[in-house]
């Protein structure tokens, strides 16, 4: 019994892993950099990209511009506060997404790039040939 279990989750984590490396190109979006944040920098939550919502990151996205919606993940205020900004998604980038505040008591903020960094294993030049080929196949 152990076993049959053991196959199929073989066979699932296969199925995904395959589908992922299918997938193309391979960048992302995150809005809460997996680094210190400097001060007056505060973490985001991605509400949207493209009007297509998203509860949990990151968001894996194809190159080229994109509306994002994020909000401030810890705001003192009760009432939900979102901002829009426009990306410009290079193939094999992970962009990290913050909120900039003039200081801890501001209820003023703007979005902002903290930072980008290459995907590890992948190459843009081979992301851009499958999402040509995804693309035609469809």
């Amino acid at each position: 019994m152990l076993s049959n279990i053991k196959l199929l989750a073989a066979t699932v984590l296969g199925a995904i892993l395959l589908t992922a490396c299918q997938s193309a190109p391979l960048s992302f979006l995150s809005g809460h950099p997996d680094r210190h944040l400097p001060n007056h920098l505060y973490p985001v939550r991605i509400v949207s990209v493209d009007q297509t919502l998203y509860f949990s990151g990151p968001v894996q996205l194809e190159p080229g511009m994109h509306r994002v919606v994020v909000e401030l993940a810890h705001s003192g205020s009760h009432i939900p506060t979102q901002k829009t900004m426009q990306l410009d998604v290079q193939a094999c980038t992970r962009y990290y997404i913050v909120a900039n505040k003039t200081s801890i008591m501001e209820s003023k903020w703007e979005p902002m790039m903290f930072d980008s960094e290459n995907v590890g294993g992948c190459n843009p030049d081979d992301e851009m040939k499958k999402a040509h080929i995804q693309a035609a196949g469809q």
